[in-house]
C-alpha cells in the first residue's frame, strides 16, 4: 500500500510540472531554430517544425503502438532512447502505466517531464467503420488568417507603377491563411495561401488573389494504404542524402539530434514557396515492408532564356518572391516533373532502404560556366540512387546513408551515437561528399549549403551531472576538394567548436553559456593573385531564464561577437537584451516583450536573435549596425475555439539615414512592423 501511495505522488509530481517542461520544450525550438537561422532566408517559414509538437499534443501518442519516425518526432528523444523504449516493451509487454517509463533504460526524469504532455497508453478508438457523416461530425477545423505590414514607406512602392524602373508591383501588405481538416489523425486536409509583401494581389498574374497556393489531402492506416497523400508533399529519407525535403536539423548544441529523422511521406503544410512535390505518393506496407511510389509535375521559377534555340534555363529560383516584373516573368516559367520511389524494410532493431528517382526539367539547365561551378549539373534529366541503414545494438545506434548520381560522383555519410549511461551521450560523424554529386533534394549533414565537395568529421557530447548540470560540445573539422564560391583553390579547409554549459535548477530557471569558434578560408579581396585568408569568427553567449512568480518570466542575454578576415583588425558585434514573459495559467490573456541594444562593425560581425512571435510564426533576425529593437506580443483567447495575436516590432537605428538596401530601403532611421493573427477552431 506504501509503495502505491508513493507512485502515485511521483505520479502527480510529473504532472504537476507538464507546464513547467512545456515552457522547456519551447526553449529547446529556440535553439533548434537558431542554430538553423544562419543558413536559411530570414522569411523562412519553420511552422513545420511546431506543427508536429502540435499535433501530437492533440492527439497524444500512444506509446505502447508508436513507431520510430513517431518517437523520432518528438525532437527531445535521442535514438538510443527511442530504442531502450521499444526494447523494454517487446521484454515487458505493454506499459500500462506511464510511471513505468523511470524503468526504461536511459530515461532520466527530465526526458520523462518532457514526453508527458505528448504521449498517452490509453487504447485507441475503433474507427474502422468511417462514413462521411461521422467524418463531418467528428472532424476537426483550424482556420488561421495573419497579416502584417511595415509601417514606412519601402523604396519599392515608392516608385510609380508605370517606371521603367524597378518596383513592386503589389501592395505592401504580407497575407497568409491556413485551414486544416483532421478526423481522428486518419483523414487530414490541409489548405495554405500566402502573398508576400510587393506582390499582387487579384491584379496581373497573381489575378486569383495570393500569390501562392497549397493543398493536400491525406489518408492514414487504411489497410494496406499506410499513407496516401494527393496535391503538395515532403519526402524524407535516410540521412537526407538522397532524398529529403523540408526543414532539417544540422549542427547543434544537442549532439543527440544529428541522426536525421526520416519521416518518409508526409503532407506538406509549410509556405515556403520550394523544395516540395506536387501530385500524388502512397506508401504501402505489408509487415515489416514499406513502398512508396510517388509522381510529382508542377510549375518552377526559372530563369527561362526564351531567345536562344533551343530554349534553356540559366537558373533556378530559390527565394518564392514575385514582386517585380522580373521576378514574375521567372515565376512558373518552367515544369519540372519527379518520379520514383522508396523500399524500406524495418525489423527490430534494424532499418534498411533504398531510393531511386528521376527528376526532369522542361528545358535543359545551364548555367553560367565559372571557376567553382564547372561540375554542377547540366541537361535535362537528373537521376538519383540511394542506400541507407540504421541499427541499434546494446547501447550503439549506427546509421549511415551512400548514394550516387547517374552521370556524377558518389556520397557517403556515417556515423554512430551511443550513450554510456542516461547521462553522457557521444556522436561520431564522416562525410565524403564528391564534387560531382548532384541532387536537387539534399539535406544531409554538411558545413556547406548543400552536401556536395565536402569531406568532413563530427564529434558531439552531451553530460548530465549534478541533476542540475549540462555540459554540450561538439567539434568539426571539414575540407572541400574543389573551388567554392569565394574560394578559389582547392582543399580549402576549416574547423568548428561548441561548448555549452546549462545549469536548471528548476523547471522554469534556464542558464546557459555558450562558446562557438569557427575557422574557414576564404579568398583574399585586395591580392592579385590569388589566395586564400583565413577567417574566424567567435561567439560568446549568456543566458538567463528566471521566474520573478507564478505567471511573469525575465529572460536576458548578452552576447558578443568576433570576426576577423586575414590581417585586419577584429570586428566585433554586440547585443543585450531583456525579456518580459507573461503566462498566467487561467487568465485569458498573455504576452511577451523585449528591449534589444544591439551594436555591430559590420554585417559580417551581425548577432543573430531569436523572437517570440505570433502562433506557428518564428522570427530569426540578423542584427547589425548600432541601434536598438523592441517587440510586444499579445495573445487574448476570446473562449477556447478562439484566439487573436497582435504584434508590434521595431528597429531604431543610431546615426542611419536609411533603413535596409535596394528596393526595401526606408529613408530614416527607423522601421516598424504590425502583425495581426486570428485563429478559429471548432
Amino acid at each position: 500500500m506504501q509503495y502505491k501511495c508513493l507512485l502515485l505522488i511521483v505520479f502527480f509530481l510529473l504532472f504537476a510540472k507538464i507546464a513547467a517542461a512545456q515552457t522547456a520544450q519551447e526553449r529547446e525550438i529556440e535553439t533548434i531554430i537558431e542554430a538553423a537561422a544562419e543558413n536559411l532566408p530570414d522569411d523562412y517559414d519553420y511552422s513545420e517544425l511546431v506543427n508536429q509538437l502540435n499535433n501530437y499534443r492533440q492527439h497524444p501518442l500512444n506509446l505502447n503502438k508508436a513507431t520510430t519516425t513517431q518517437l523520432q518526432d518528438l525532437l527531445f528523444l535521442s535514438a538510443l532512447q527511442i530504442t531502450a523504449l521499444q526494447n523494454h516493451i517487446r521484454n515487458n509487454g505493454k506499459l500500462i502505466d506511464l510511471l513505468e517509463l523511470q524503468s526504461v533504460d536511459l530515461f532520466d526524469l527530465e526526458t520523462i517531464q518532457k514526453l508527458l504532455p505528448f504521449v498517452t497508453i490509453s487504447a485507441d478508438l475503433d474507427f474502422n467503420l468511417i462514413s462521411l457523416k461521422n467524418v463531418f461530425k467528428y472532424g476537426k477545423h483550424d482556420f488561421i488568417f495573419r497579416y502584417g505590414e511595415v509601417l514606412q514607406d519601402q523604396k519599392g512602392f515608392v516608385i510609380a507603377k508605370d517606371s521603367k524602373l524597378s518596383h513592386y508591383t503589389g501592395n505592401n501588405q504580407k497575407l497568409l491563411g491556413r485551414y486544416r481538416f483532421d478526423f481522428q489523425n486518419r483523414i487530414q486536409f490541409n489548405f495554405n495561401m500566402e502573398k508576400d509583401a510587393g506582390e499582387p494581389f487579384f491584379t496581373g498574374k497573381n489575378s486569383t488573389g495570393f500569390d501562392f497556393y497549397s493543398a493536400s489531402l491525406t489518408f492514414k492506416n487504411f489497410g494496406l494504404i499506410n499513407k496516401l497523400v494527393v496535391g503538395d508533399y515532403s519526402l524524407q529519407f535516410g540521412q537526407g542524402l538522397g532524398l529529403y525535403t523540408g526543414f532539417s536539423f544540422g549542427k547543434n548544441a544537442d549532439a543527440t539530434l544529428i541522426p536525421k529523422v526520416a519521416r518518409g511521406l508526409t503532407p506538406y503544410s509549410s509556405t515556403n514557396e520550394i523544395n516540395y512535390f506536387r501530385g500524388f505518393a502512397t506508401t504501402l506496407k505489408y509487415k515489416s515492408v514499406e513502398f512508396t511510389p510517388f509522381v510529382s509535375y508542377q510549375p518552377i521559377d526559372a530563369t527561362v532564356q526564351t531567345s536562344a534555340n533551343p530554349k534553356y534555363i540559366s537558373s533556378l529560383g530559390t527565394t518564392g518572391h514575385h514582386r517585380t516584373l522580373t521576378e514574375l516573368a521567372n515565376k512558373n516559367a518552367a515544369n519540372e516533373l519527379t518520379y520514383g520511389f522508396n523500399l524500406d524494410y524495418n525489423k527490430r532493431n534494424l532499418k534498411t532502404g533504398i531510393t531511386a528517382y528521376s527528376t526532369q526539367f522542361e528545358y535543359p539547365l545551364q548555367r553560367r560556366a565559372n571557376s567553382y561551378n564547372q561540375y554542377d549539373f547540366v541537361g535535362k534529366e537528373l537521376d538519383n540512387l540511394s542506400f541507407y541503414y540504421d541499427y541499434s545494438y546494446h547501447n550503439f545506434y549506427f546509421f549511415g546513408e551512400t548514394a550516387k548520381s547517374l552521370g556524377g560522383g558518389a556520397a557517403t555519410v556515417n556515423g554512430v551515437l551511443t550513450s554510456f549511461s542516461s547521462n553522457i551521450s557521444l556522436v561520431l560523424l564522416h562525410r565524403n561528399y564528391n564534387k560531382s554529386y548532384r541532387s536537387f533534394f539534399n539535406e544531409a549533414f554538411s558545413e556547406a549549403t548543400n552536401a556536395v565537395n565536402e569531406q568532413g568529421y563530427y564529434g558531439g557530447l552531451n553530460w548530465k551531472f549534478l541533476h542540475r548540470w549540462n555540459f554540450s560540445a561538439y567539434t568539426d573539422f571539414f575540407r572541400f576538394p574543389w573551388l567554392k564560391y569565394q574560394v578559389s583553390q582547392p582543399n580549402s579547409k576549416g574547423y568548428e567548436l561548441l561548448g555549452r554549459l546549462t545549469y536548471s535548477p528548476t523547471q522554469r530557471f534556464v542558464a546557459y553559456l555558450n562558446y562557438r569558434f569557427k575557422q574557414k578560408q576564404q579568398n583574399n579581396d585586395n591580392a592579385k593573385i590569388k589566395v586564400l585568408d583565413e577567417v574566424s569568427y567567435q561567439d560568446w553567449r549568456l543566458d538567463i531564464s528566471y521566474p520573478i512568480n507564478k505567471n511573469i518570466t525575465l529572460r536576458n542575454r548578452a552576447e558578443v561577437v568576433k570576426y576577423q578576415k586575414g590581417l585586419p583588425a577584429a570586428e566585433y558585434g554586440l547585443m543585450v537584451y531583456q525579456d518580459l514573459l507573461y503566462r498566467p495559467k487561467t487568465s485569458r490573456i498573455s504576452g511577451n516583450c523585449r528591449l534589444v541594444w544591439f551594436k555591430t562593425a559590420s554585417y559580417d560581425s551581425r548577432v543573430y536573435s531569436f523572437e517570440n512571435d505570433v502562433l506557428y510564426s518564428y522570427t530569426v533576425l540578423p542584427l547589425q549596425h548600432t541601434g536598438f529593437r523592441t517587440y510586444a506580443n499579445l495573445q487574448y483567447s476570446f473562449k477556447k475555439s478562439f484566439d487573436l495575436w497582435l504584434r508590434y516590432s521595431a528597429y531604431l537605428y543610431k546615426g542611419e539615414t536609411t533603413v535596409g538596401s535596394g528596393l526595401d530601403e526606408i529613408q530614416g532611421n527607423k522601421k516598424s512592423e504590425v502583425r495581426v493573427q486570428v485563429r478559429y477552431r471548432f
